[in-house]
């Protein structure tokens, strides 16, 4: 299978978008594969339970649409990004896509995604601030599916086995975290960690760690960090190592590749566990809902130090071959600014960035949707500024950072010469 950078590249240096009508084996008239009968196809990663909703909302919206048929094509999180870069170099680009932060320029800077706001779909509901989430330069190439942020889930079975108490996520800092970790691991029994390696698994806690410093993943002029800053955080990830405070390199690198509902974490057998707000959700399914969620340490105590921010947790994205672009969008606009929709959906992708649908669906949500919600209100008041949209390219500087953490964690590279590396080699990555 070709590279995603690859397979982004070729098509796009041999022809317009437009013309990828004829490559394909279900390319449709416009570009864009469509499904057998002249349907949408419609392209998400998740896990077990967003497959779930999602197709319940397809099929809800065959009752409104009878004639429309809708093909839904989950995939993993790890194979989702080649499987459409292969689908784009084929010219069989699905219709509707869910998009992420971190490809989302990349994606609109190569004519691969419909400027949404020269359509109709609705946006009059939305927070602006989230609206805005989905804007590259001028145009508007993905809606906001739902907002979530940073946090740190515990697991309050694995504190009691080892007789640790809950830290006060207000004022802990990261020496904190490695002192609790490191007691949970040595008072449980052998296989079960204080914590992840957060180095391996790299964002969100990378961001956090790197905003504490100062710096970001990127600014407006290529990578937004210092190799002593990119070291500082290596050297952490060293120190969670060291300590046993986190699993072991060969263990915390598998770990990496398996689905969020497959984790340590998952299996009670980690402490905590850094995550986006909205996989909450399935965590605490996985744990009988008892899963806590904690702010992320500061480095001086304080909560307003956190640097957290609100993110689009996914996008909703339209394919700018589609050949089926009106009913493409009318679907997207069913999908996030319908009431009923909203309540099949619920909060699984994140907190609706529709305030309407926000609103109407909370008296149903599970306890494990509202935990979310009440995070997010809870630390209105301490966030930092959004932190610069990912360049085209950044996908690939996240993929060197953890090449090289990976070389740090198994002892094949020292920190100060990997983040150096990581530092001279990014600004080639980024377009």
């Amino acid at each position: 299978m070709p590279t995603r950078r690859t397979a982004l590249a070729l098509p796009l240096a041999l022809t317009s978008l437009t013309g990828f009508a004829a490559c394909g084996p279900n390319a449709s008239g416009g570009g864009s594969g469509s499904s057998e009968g002249g349907g949408l196809r419609f392209a998400w990663w998740g896990n077990a339970k967003r497959d779930e909703y999602t197709k319940a909302a397809i099929q809800a919206y065959s009752e409104i649409e009878p004639d429309l048929s809708i093909s839904p094509e989950p995939v993993d999180w790890n194979g989702y990004w080649d499987k459409l870069a292969t689908q784009v170099a084929g010219g069989d680009t699905p219709d509707i896509l869910q998009m992420d932060e971190g490809y989302l320029a990349e994606y609109a800077s190569r004519d691969i995604l419909l400027d949404l706001a020269s359509t109709d779909l609705d946006t009059s509901a939305f927070d602006q601030a989230a609206l805005d989430a989905g804007r590259v330069d001028d145009g508007l190439y993905a809606v906001n599916a739902g907002v979530n942020a940073p946090v740190l889930m515990a697991n309050p079975a694995v504190f009691e086995a080892a007789g640790v108490e809950m830290p006060d996520d207000t004022t802990w800092t990261w020496d904190d975290l490695v002192e609790i970790a490191t007691a949970i691991t040595e008072n449980t029994p052998e296989g079960t960690y204080g914590t992840q390696q957060f180095g391996a698994a790299g964002d969100p806690t990378l961001s956090v760690y790197l905003r504490q410093l100062g710096a970001e993943r990127f600014s407006d002029d290529g990578i937004g960090f210092t190799a002593e800053q990119l070291q500082d955080w290596m050297d952490f990830a060293l120190q969670l190592q060291a300590s046993a405070a986190a699993p072991s390199a060969s263990v915390a690198v598998e770990e990496v590749g398996q689905t969020v509902d497959q984790a340590l974490f998952a299996k009670g057998r980690c402490g905590l566990q850094s995550q986006w707000s909205n996989q909450v959700v399935t965590l605490d399914s996985a744990l009988d809902g008892a899963v806590k969620i904690l702010r992320m340490p500061s480095r001086t105590g304080a909560a307003a130090d956190a640097q957290l921010w609100y993110k689009a947790s996914m996008y909703f994205s339209v394919a700018a071959g589609t050949a089926k672009q009106e009913e493409a969008v009318a679907f997207v606009d069913w999908l996030v600014n319908d009431l009923d929709a909203g309540r099949t959906l619920l909060a699984e992708r994140g907190v609706p960035a529709n305030l309407d649908v926000r609103e109407a669906i909370t008296p149903q949500l599970a306890d494990s949707d509202l935990k979310t919600i009440d995070f997010i209100e809870a630390i209105a008041e301490e966030l930092g500024d959004p932190p610069p949209i990912t360049p085209p390219g950044g996908s690939s500087v996240g993929d060197l950072i953890s090449r090289y953490m990976e070389d740090v964690l198994f002892e094949r590279a020292d920190p100060a010469a990997a983040a150096a590396s990581v530092v001279e080699e990014a600004p080639a990555l980024l377009e």
